[in-house]
């Protein structure tokens, strides 16, 4: 290998030297989506469990925050290019980028 070439970078797993986990969180509140945050920058796959806002929301009959939290949500994938898709009403997948798609069967 000469001093001015560069090593050829071949796809996914050359990108990342540590292994990707799939790991379930429940939202409860704002703060728990620090946690969510760095779990996906570390690369990570989400299974996000929202029942608990959901429930809040019904029960106090106002979906800010219930909304504000989707929307965060919505905000991260559109800067990282993850993505999103609804596993059951109130139950989410979360990719961490655009390496990785959701792909509906």
């Amino acid at each position: 290998m000469g001093i001015f070439t560069k090593k050829k970078q071949s796809g996914l797993s050359s990108r990342y030297n540590k292994e990707v986990h799939i790991k379930q969180i429940t939202i409860n509140s704002h703060r728990d989506f620090t946690v969510l945050r760095h779990n996906l920058l570390d690369g990570n796959i989400m299974i996000c469990n929202l029942k608990p806002l959901v429930q809040i929301a019904k029960k106090d009959r106002t979906n800010q925050d219930l909304h504000n939290s989707l929307q965060k949500i919505k905000h991260y994938c559109i800067q990282n290019g993850a993505m999103v898709s609804k596993l059951e009403e109130s139950l989410l997948l979360i990719t961490p980028n655009s390496d990785f798609l959701i792909n509906s069967v």
